[in-house]
């Protein structure tokens, strides 16, 4: 404590003792770790997906899909979300500390899996994550951004070796290409062997000299919502919408079946569209995918197993 004090002599010289003794307690909280900060409040951030307005459900045949009216099933419904931010009613953003709980969230990224096991879904998992969760300082907010994709400086890790959530592999191009920020696999009508969209960074090259890797298409899309009510409000993706404007049953020749996100691929054009990116030099417009729902009165928990 003398040597405290003696610091603060240093620093405010002739002023009276008790604001030494002051300026030494600051200088004990610091180094105990006490930190004057604004108190947390811990946040849930509900997501759903659907289908037409309907709830998302494996085991389902959906109707009516793409230009075509294709009929689909879909096998995996998963996608990564980053930079959370709630915004209050004078605009000012906030960002979600994500809650790091080893297995869908780290401290920057969370997985969200609506694939369930079951059905179409059968080659996946039964565990689901349709939440953000995390904390943020205590406040009144009422309107949500988050971005769909996995942040640049940790798009090309190697899965074998990176913490969860980012350690799914078949989430994973390859190390040069990164991550699938989404991956929607499906069967349709005039696909029947498969018509996917695997959403990610394109055009990724490698400086061999720094080993560091840039991508020419980011294709992480950002979504802002002015109302989102945190107690009441789901944030809901709708695969029809995603679809609308696509030929789900004709792919283009020499081509990988459905979307893979590169810019040659006309079949991305409509979808990225309406995730709102740009593609082939077609400017971004508004995205139509997610929209803003009411929590249903019952819902399921946070993160749960289906039994």
């Amino acid at each position: 404590m003398c040597s405290m004090i003696e610091a603060c002599d240093q620093f405010f010289g002739d002023i009276m003792i008790s604001d030494k003794y002051l300026c030494s307690l600051v200088f004990v909280l610091l180094l105990s770790g006490v930190v004057f900060s604004q108190a947390q409040q811990p946040i849930t951030i509900n997501l759903a997906a659907a289908v037409d307005g309907k709830q998302f459900n494996c085991s389902e045949t959906y109707n009516g899909i793409g230009t075509t009216g294709s009929t689909m099933t879909v096998s995996d419904f998963r996608f990564y979300v980053h930079d959370v931010r709630l915004v209050d009613k004078k605009g000012k953003e906030t960002s979600v500390s994500l809650t790091n709980d080893g297995k869908f969230q780290s401290e920057r990224v969370a997985l969200i899996d609506f694939e369930d096991g079951t059905g179409a879904c059968k080659n996946g998992t039964a565990d689901l994550n349709t939440t953000i969760r995390g904390a943020v300082p205590k406040g009144k907010y009422v309107g949500l951004k988050f971005k769909i994709g996995v942040p640049q400086d940790l798009n090309h890790l190697d899965p074998s070796k990176a913490s969860a959530p980012l350690n799914v592999t078949r989430m994973m191009w390859s190390w040069q290409s990164g991550y699938k920020f989404a991956r929607i696999d499906t069967k349709t009508t005039g696909r029947p062997n498969g018509y996917v969209l695997h959403l990610g960074s394109s055009d990724c090259k490698t400086d061999t000299s720094t080993n560091v890797t840039t991508c020419g298409h980011a294709n992480r899309p950002e979504f802002s919502f002015v109302k989102f009510d945190l107690a009441r409000d789901v944030a809901t993706i709708d695969l029809k919408a995603l679809f609308a404007g696509a030929d789900v049953d004709t792919n283009q020749e020499k081509t990988a079946s459905g979307c893979m996100s590169f810019d040659g691929d006309a079949d991305c054009a409509p979808v990225f569209g309406n995730l709102g990116l740009p593609f082939a030099g077609t400017a971004a417009r508004d995205q139509s995918v997610f929209s803003i729902k009411r929590m249903p009165t019952v819902r399921a928990s946070v993160s749960e197993k289906r039994r």
